[in-house]
């Protein structure tokens, strides 16, 4: 438990820091009125560590970073924060009623997401492998790396490492281990899912309404929270701070309307803010940009708009070109390598045969209906979201108009794949839906306050209290419910594995190549089941899945994967698969407490009847064999 608040501690200043840093030595916090500010500090703190990680390898390849230096980034921090604010110090902690009452959701959200880290210590599914992988080789090497070696030969130029500048800086700071250190990260990004939310809607529409959409989106929704049962970390991350990068971008292109001589020192600081959120939004997940892109095109017609009305379309124009570039000089240490993910084909599209090629994009871009109330909201949620829709479009709400666009852009880029065209392949449907959160929390929030505005003004407070209470108590239930939300089969790990995996490290060489139980999520993607997946991080040693990032690699590293995965599937119920394995460098065979969701799996009992198999380890349902000659 000690850890865990340490954890939390470190978390804290990680967050808070570098982003109040920068609105003290600026002085824009005045510009954002109580809990904004906040939200905008911790947005600006997220940001932070991609584009300085970026930033760092880009330009001063030779200079790491670790423990000392990162703790010394943040104790300027603190210091510059102490100094620039000085005497300013009640105003930062000054709330009204309904923004603690925001900041009691807040902590609800965030308690339910780390108790089930403390329930559930390791991270969960396929994803998480490559995520605790990377973080350990950022965390090793002081930066950024620039392949997955010595796990896997794969190049990480076409893949988003934004999010592992977070989680090395906090293994660094909290001594903790990779997994942890992910896990307690991409759970304080999920804890704060509702931030964004709860900015617009107390920007543009009004408070109540925020700290209902704060709700809905932190406690209410299953989504994001049962994220973590996917491990769809690097999306999670980017979207956390996608809305608050949108209103200090829509700022920002509102500061080029004032006159430059008053304001030049706050438009110059307001379009830097602008440029590191977009730009970190791209650096956490390339993808994301793709939703966040609409929302951005949306606020700059209608500044357009109203410089236009005021005959003063020039210096907006000029603001839209400068946020613009400066985003671009942001994201440039990252972008011609992502922009080959999506011109140039990835490996496993250049082995597919046509009817792998179609049934990939059946399983990969196409999603039933009958699977929206999983991925987006439960049936409840969606009429509740459908009926806000309704009432905003009634009632012309701006946000609710804005969010119905937005979410039809998104619906179009998720469907996109349809017309064939490779580089309209951005994303897929199920991406879509599963941050669909998003526009229902702003729909809903912006709805509440327009029912709000229709009760009678005798009994608008009495409706208010009860609209306050209703929400408290619905997110203090609905809290528990996100604890207890998951999915028992995607946790591989279980204490009996790592016991085994202390054996592994101990009793064999380290070049062994394990077989372990196979699924393929994708025709030519095969990822793991138990913990025998995680084998590389616990013990150095190779297994016959590599990881959820192998169609990266070359075509001869793919190749070996799905040829080592499909020799392990017929294993499964042939035993002569293994001279074939054995053929191919396999030494060992690991069969975790989990076993295979997806089939039969690796039989220990059909293997000790093997004449060239010899069951070296057990400790319950974990099992080790050694393949011998045939």
């Amino acid at each position: 438990m000690l850890a865990e608040i340490r954890l939390v501690i470190v978390l804290i200043a990680m967050l808070a820091l570098p982003g109040w840093a920068m609105l003290a030595v600026s002085n824009t916090w005045r510009q954002w009125a109580g809990l904004q500010r906040w939200i905008v500090a911790v947005g600006l703190s997220i940001a932070f560590y991609p584009v300085l990680f970026y930033g760092l390898r880009s330009a001063l390849p030779f200079l790491t970073l670790g423990p000392v230096k990162m703790g010394v980034l943040l104790l300027a921090a603190a210091v510059v924060i102490a100094w620039r604010l000085r005497g300013h110090w009640k105003e930062q902690f000054t709330f009204e009623r309904l923004e603690w009452l925001a900041i009691a959701v807040f902590g609800m959200t965030l308690f339910s997401r780390f108790w089930f880290s403390h329930l559930h210590p390791f991270p969960a599914w396929s994803d998480s492998l490559h995520h605790t992988l990377l973080t350990q080789l950022t965390a090793q090497q002081g930066r950024l790396p620039s392949d997955m070696e010595p796990f896997f030969p794969i190049p990480l130029g076409q893949y988003h490492l934004g999010l592992y500048s977070l989680s090395a800086s906090l293994q660094w700071l909290a001594q903790a281990s990779a997994p942890t250190a992910m896990l307690w990260v991409a759970q304080a990004l999920n804890g704060l899912c509702g931030l964004g939310v709860y900015l617009v809607l107390d920007r543009k529409v009004g408070r109540t309404g925020a700290v209902v959409g704060a709700v809905v989106v932190g406690l209410l929704s299953h989504q994001p929270a049962f994220y973590v049962n996917w491990g769809r970390f690097t999306q999670l991350a980017s979207q956390t701070i996608l809305l608050i990068a949108w209103i200090v971008t829509w700022e920002a292109m509102a500061m080029w309307r004032h006159p430059w001589r008053e304001w030049r020192a706050r438009i110059l600081w307001n379009t830097a803010f602008a440029a590191l959120l977009s730009g970190a939004v791209f650096l956490l997940h390339f993808r994301v940009v793709a939703f966040y892109l609409p929302l951005i095109l949306i606020s700059a017609l209608w500044e357009l708009y109203q410089a236009h009305q005021r005959h003063n379309i020039r210096p907006v124009l000029l603001g839209l070109l400068a946020i613009g570039i400066a985003g671009l000089a942001v994201i440039s240490p990252a972008l011609w390598s992502a922009m080959d993910r999506y011109v140039t084909p990835a490996s496993s599209q250049s082995l597919a045969s046509a009817e792998q090629v179609s049934q990939t994009i059946d399983d990969y871009y196409g999603f039933p209906w009958t699977s929206v109330p999983y991925l987006t909201g439960h049936i409840w949620l969606l009429v509740l979201a459908g009926a806000s829709a309704v009432i905003g479009l009634l009632r012309r709400n701006k946000l609710t108009i804005v969010c119905i666009l937005w979410t039809v852009a998104l619906c179009l880029l998720g469907t996109a794949y349809v017309l064939g065209m490779r580089i309209l392949k951005i994303t897929n449907w199920g991406a879509v839906l599963i941050m669909l959160y998003l526009p229902i929390g702003l729909v809903v929030g912006a709805a509440v306050e327009e029912v709000l505005a229709l009760v009678k003004p005798t009994w608008r407070p009495v409706a208010f209290r009860l609209t306050v209470i209703l929400c408290l108590v619905a997110g203090f239930v609905a809290s528990h419910v996100r604890v207890a939300e998951i999915e028992a089969y995607r946790q591989f790990i279980t204490p009996a594995d790592v016991d085994a995996m202390i054996w592994i490290r101990e009793n064999t060489p380290p070049d062994a190549v394990f077989a372990v139980n196979t699924h393929f999520w994708l025709p030519m993607a095969p990822h793991g089941t138990d913990a025998g997946y995680w084998i590389p991080y616990f013990t150095g040693r190779k297994t016959t899945a590599g990881s959820m990032l192998n169609d990266l690699g070359t075509g001869k590293y793919l190749s070996s994967i799905l040829a080592l995965s499909t020799a392990v599937e017929r294993l499964e119920t042939d035993r002569t698969a293994l001279d074939e394995l054995y053929a191919l460098g396999v030494h060992y065979i690991y069969i975790g407490q989990q076993g295979d969701f997806s089939g039969p799996g690796l039989d220990a009992e059909q293997l000790a009847q093997a004449d060239n198999a010899r069951q070296v380890y057990r400790s319950g349902d974990t099992f080790v064999f050694e393949i011998v000659p045939p």
